[in-house]
């Protein structure tokens, strides 16, 4: 059995995925939560603006953004990262 070490809480668990079954439902629901401060916004915006009006941690909207299955989330809503500081909204 392989233990895994959570990257949001850092403890340790048994499963394929980066966090842990605790912290899957937090992720869902900040990604959920940056998701519609980002569609309120209307041009750039950088990830520590993003992370005050979403409320979510720049260590996790970094975390989100090296997730390929997650940008390509975004990029559908019209998104497009610029390295890791600035988010542009594309309407």
């Amino acid at each position: 059995m392989n233990l895994n070490k959570c990257e949001r809480c850092g403890c340790f668990f048994s499963a394929k995925n980066s966090v842990c079954p605790n912290c899957q439902a937090k992720d869902v629901n900040d990604i959920n939560c940056l998701k519609k401060f980002l569609s309120e916004q209307e041009a750039h915006i950088s990830v520590e603006s993003l992370s005050y009006g979403a409320g979510v941690s720049v260590k996790n909207i970094n975390r989100y953004l090296q997730d390929k299955k997650l940008c390509s989330t975004f990029s559908d809503l019209g998104l497009s990262f610029e390295k890791q500081n600035n988010i542009e909204i594309k309407a």
